[in-house]
């Protein structure tokens, strides 16, 4: 069970993705922002999600949510590697599992086939807008900030 400091540190991030205005933060962001919260790492630092979201700059690619996690382990590794911690830790093994529950979970590891369009393209993003493709998305960045706390909600 996730401690309260991780669940205030997701809760924060969720209400910066569902913000719709000038703080909005994107998928990848939502993801990063919850990990750096938990890490008492600096919140600025969730910009580098910046262009993650939408599977990678709206290309429908990986979906964000996912490459936030990957980001956010990538962070988590190399803090455990600065105050010289050992012993294994989560990493490919964790990622990879994430990747495939997730899809036996939503059907898709991909924006484009979670949204059902291709945002990449201007009729694509319009007809997502239209029919609500990403109102599924705040599971999606609930359900890998859930799964992040097995990682970045441990002692160090």
């Amino acid at each position: 069970m996730p401690s309260e400091k991780y669940e205030k540190a997701k809760e924060r991030a969720l209400e910066g993705y569902l913000d719709p205005g000038p703080d909005h933060l994107n998928c990848a962001q939502a993801v990063m922002r919850c990990g750096l919260l938990a890490m008492d790492q600096d919140p600025g630092l969730t910009y580098y999600a910046s262009f993650l979201g939408g599977g990678m700059a709206r290309m429908g690619l990986v979906c964000g949510a996912l490459s936030g996690a990957a980001l956010t382990l990538g962070l988590h590794e190399h803090l455990r590697a600065e105050r010289g911690a050992t012993g294994t830790e989560p990493s490919f093994d964790w990622l990879q599992a994430l990747v495939h529950d997730f899809e036996d979970k939503f059907g898709s590891s991909a924006c484009k086939g979670l949204l059902g369009c291709d945002i990449s393209t201007a009729q694509g993003f319009r007809q997502a807008k239209r029919t609500q493709a990403t109102k599924n998305c705040p599971e999606f960045v609930t359900y890998v900030c859930d799964r992040l706390a097995e990682v970045v909600d441990r002692p160090q």
